[in-house]
């Protein structure tokens, strides 16, 4: 049971200036969260670029190929590997309330769950080949996404296992080992598929299985540096590796009943890009490569908008077990400016480099022309993702997460998927739009989920403190 401690923070004033002495404390609250955040999820990001990159010089079939694979394992791994995640809003508010004796139970807890979300992850990515199958891709790209993650499904054991001690170190406060071991496991993959996918240095030419070994190795290296750096630690005093405990069904309990809704969320919202991604699959090796650079490059970008998030959870999470309602408002009013004017800032580097961060994935002048029109569209819904992912990361704090997963349900797979399906291979609308009429339904789909999120995070955030 949490015990909170009266707060002594001032009247929330949702009308002071951003540049107030105030938000000036709570940016830097923020920024000694979201900037580390940032590298961590950077440094993922640049793995997957680094794959596509050497991928595609070696070959556009093979890329391709370990572009749909990505399609199918990221959905699965922050899909039911994203119900670990809540784990990090949990720890937040039990760290704000500076109940730091039952970080450690919760910990193993979350780490006994990971293990069967480990091999229902396995089971589903081993059907990748029916999947695409189903979905009409070419047989040969088919051929390659197998071949990539026949490796690269053992390295999903130690990316979910990591996940509660990342959650640890992020919900405590600390970020930064987790963005140091993850600009680890970007070198190694830089190293490791120069190495693997070309056969250099006397090894094997592997192609796509060179990527997936590559990853195994960077995921199993990174976890493991991070359990003796716990260990060393002390785990900060939250007695994590004090004694040895059996699965507690209470506690269980309470990670999923929050857990689910995240992972559905997440999955529903990667199924849509992933799913576009399958969907495109029929038109062709340098269509799939333009949409996956485009997904590639959004993704880099997204990257800032997911840190604001990530950082807001723990904000929100320290100030509620702290008892301090209006602070957890103040900081998910905080991260809705703050991303705001990131997201600004964002559409214009992309409308104005799209060309040329095009070329350095791709030398195909027809896959170049078509990323820069569907950059376009990303450049369009940078604000969206921004005002939507800051509200998502303010409600998780809360520990609401049923409400924005019905949201994304009614957003990505009630409008945005749905309509890009029918833009792009049908003529129910208009004429067959291909690769344009799914980014249009996309985009569609994230502007009506970022006006129901910052609604419910408004509303959500009033209520805790009436109720307070």
């Amino acid at each position: 049971m949490i015990r909170y401690a009266p707060s002594m923070e001032q009247p929330f004033d949702s009308k002071k200036s951003f540049f107030s002495a105030r938000a000036s404390s709570e940016a830097s609250s923020f920024f000694k969260l979201a900037v580390p955040m940032f590298l961590t999820q950077l440094a993922l990001q640049l793995i997957q670029v680094n794959s596509v990159v050497q991928s595609g010089n070696y070959s556009t079939d093979v890329q391709a190929g370990i572009m749909l694979a990505g399609n199918l394992w990221f959905p699965v791994m922050i899909g039911i590997g994203g119900v670990l995640f809540f784990v990090t809003p949990m720890i937040a508010q039990l760290y704000g309330a500076k109940n730091i004796k039952d970080i450690g139970p919760l910990a193993r807890q979350a780490i006994w769950l990971s293990i069967p979300i480990v091999l229902i992850g396995m089971l589903i990515l081993s059907k990748a080949s029916f999947i695409l199958t189903i979905a009409k891709v070419d047989p040969e790209i088919i051929k390659y996404s197998k071949e990539y993650l026949s490796y690269f499904v053992f390295a999903l054991p130690a990316i979910l296992l990591s996940q509660p001690l990342r959650s640890l170190c992020e919900g405590t406060t600390r970020p930064l080992p987790i963005t140091l071991l993850n600009i680890l496991m970007l070198l190694i993959a830089i190293v490791g598929n120069y190495t693997f996918i070309y056969g250099n240095f006397g090894f094997p030419e592997m192609g796509a299985r060179g990527a997936g070994l590559s990853a195994v190795i960077g995921t199993w290296s990174s976890f493991l540096i991070l359990i003796v750096y716990l260990k060393y630690k002390s785990a900060f005093g939250t007695e994590l590796f004090s004694k040895f405990e059996l699965p507690n069904l209470k506690i269980l309990k309470e990670i999923l009943i929050g857990g689910i809704p995240v992972g559905l969320g997440n999955f529903i919202e990667l199924s849509m890009f992933s799913g576009a991604g399958i969907v495109l699959g029929r038109f062709g090796s340098e269509v799939i490569a333009a949409n996956g650079i485009a997904l590639t490059l959004g993704g880099l970008f997204f990257m800032v908008p997911l840190s604001i998030s990530n950082a807001a959870a723990v904000r929100v999470g320290n100030n509620v077990g702290a008892n301090n309602m209006k602070g957890a408002k103040y900081s998910s009013y905080f991260s809705l400016r703050l991303a705001t004017i990131c997201a600004l800032f964002m559409s214009l580097i992309i409308v104005i480099n799209a060309e040329f961060l095009s070329s350095l994935l791709n030398d195909n002048p027809k896959v170049i022309a078509l990323a820069v029109v569907l950059l376009s569209f990303a450049a369009f819904f940078q604000l969206a993702d921004g005002l939507a992912m800051a509200s998502i990361g303010s409600m998780r704090g809360y520990k609401d997460t049923f409400g924005p997963m019905k949201i994304m349900a009614i957003s990505y797979w009630g409008v945005g998927l749905p309509l890009g399906i029918i833009l792009s291979i049908t003529d129910l609308i208009v004429e067959q739009m291909g690769a344009v009429g799914m980014w249009t339904g996309m985009a569609t789909g994230l502007s009506v989920a970022a006006v129901l999120m910052v609604r419910r995070v408004r509303k959500i955030s009033t209520q805790f403190i009436n109720e307070n």
